[in-house]
């Protein structure tokens, strides 16, 4: 994403790619920048480092415009470390169920709304040779497979960590989110899968190769552009089989102050004007995804983007991922982990003992 500075002639951006964002964010040497646009699972590595300032001073005395119920609640976990706030959301869009109305009715189907329901039909739709049954990003990026595992294994009752706040992996819930993702994998999922990142799997349903998924509401837009735009629909994520919501993922990005900034006054200056009503609006015209409940219900960005009417719903039962120093690490032991038991078949036993291992060795990544 982007380190921007706040000069006398305005801003100046630097825009790297993912893993070079996260080896500079997190790397020995702190970037030169007065802005950090960040994902908030990074925000307890950088506060814990002492990269980013907390903005609780300036919340208390000059917070943004209908701070804080302008944001659903959902994202002040991901945003809060210790006692202090270390960001404020700038992108997100929720995890939603996406579908294909007609072709669904075509085979005698209506559009899923549980988990059961969902593998029912993506099981027929294989089985007839419809179509791919359903679509996972199996490529080993620390993105889309391990937010599947997490999602799963919420779903089966489980977290990353215990009550103590502890990161413990070898779970019962962990062992049938496994199980189950691999079963997905072999038996729902085109071998292609394999290697498809976030967008690769996004650009899969809207190419018209999928019946049905749940994915990045982001990718709604696509679909609504793609193969599949005359017969394309979006919901909530499925509920369990007994009509509780299922608690997803909150993955979402913030802008936030760095401690090399020479004038954070004037940095928060931006960084409220950024996250106003209007702007945050204008960022989801420009192609992202506003974090404000007011963008949410804007009636004429429903028009073009009607997904974001069910973001409201989405985020009530979305979380953040715990929000520890150590999780950037953790990504990558989840990463591994996810790689070799879904997608190439390894024991699990062997694959979480390394795992466990690997966890006790972990270490906030900045001195």
């Amino acid at each position: 994403m982007a380190w921007p500075s706040v000069g006398s002639d305005g801003i100046r951006a630097t825009w790297l790619g993912l893993p070079e964002l996260e080896a500079a964010a997190l790397g020995p040497t702190a970037p030169d920048a007065d802005l950090f646009v960040v994902p908030a699972d990074w925000l307890p590595a950088l506060a814990a480092g002492g990269r980013i300032r907390p903005l609780t001073p300036y919340l208390d005395q000059t917070p943004p415009e209908g701070w804080p119920d302008a944001w659903s609640p959902s994202f002040h976990e991901g945003i809060t470390w210790g006692d202090d706030v270390y960001g404020l959301p700038f992108h997100d869009g929720p995890q939603l169920l996406f579908t294909r109305p007609s072709l669904l009715a075509e085979q005698g189907l209506q559009p899923p709304a549980t988990w059961s329901e969902l593998l029912a039909q993506a099981a027929a739709l294989q089985e007839r040779g419809v179509r791919a049954g359903t679509v996972l990003a199996g490529k080993p990026d620390g993105h889309n497979n391990v937010y599947d595992l997490v999602l799963h294994l919420r779903r089966f009752g489980g977290d990353l960590v215990d009550g103590n706040g502890r990161i413990v992996l070898d779970t019962a819930p962990m062992r049938t989110a496994l199980a189950f993702l691999r079963e997905v994998v072999t038996t729902l999922v085109s071998p292609t899968a394999a290697a498809m990142d976030s967008n690769a799997s996004g650009d899969e349903f809207a190419g018209g190769r999928v019946g049905v998924t749940v994915n990045w509401a982001g990718y709604a837009s696509l679909a609504a552009a793609g193969a599949v735009a005359d017969d394309f629909a979006c919901a909530v994520v499925p509920t369990h089989d007994d009509g509780s919501p299922t608690v997803t993922v909150n993955a979402f990005w913030v802008t936030c102050v760095s401690t090399a900034c020479a004038d954070p006054d004037r940095a928060w200056d931006y960084l409220r004007h950024a996250t106003s009503a209007a702007m945050d609006l204008e960022t989801t015209r420009a192609g992202a995804s506003g974090a404000r409940r007011s963008t949410w219900a804007d009636a004429d960005l429903l028009v073009a983007h009607p997904e974001h009417a069910l973001f409201e719903q989405a985020h009530a039962s979305s979380r953040p991922l715990p929000p520890v120093p150590e999780l950037p690490a953790l990504v990558g032991v989840l990463n591994t982990l996810v790689d070799e038991v879904v997608w190439h078949g390894e024991p699990v036993d062997p694959a979480l003992a390394t795992a466990t291992a690997a966890v006790a060795d972990l270490a906030p990544p900045l001195p």
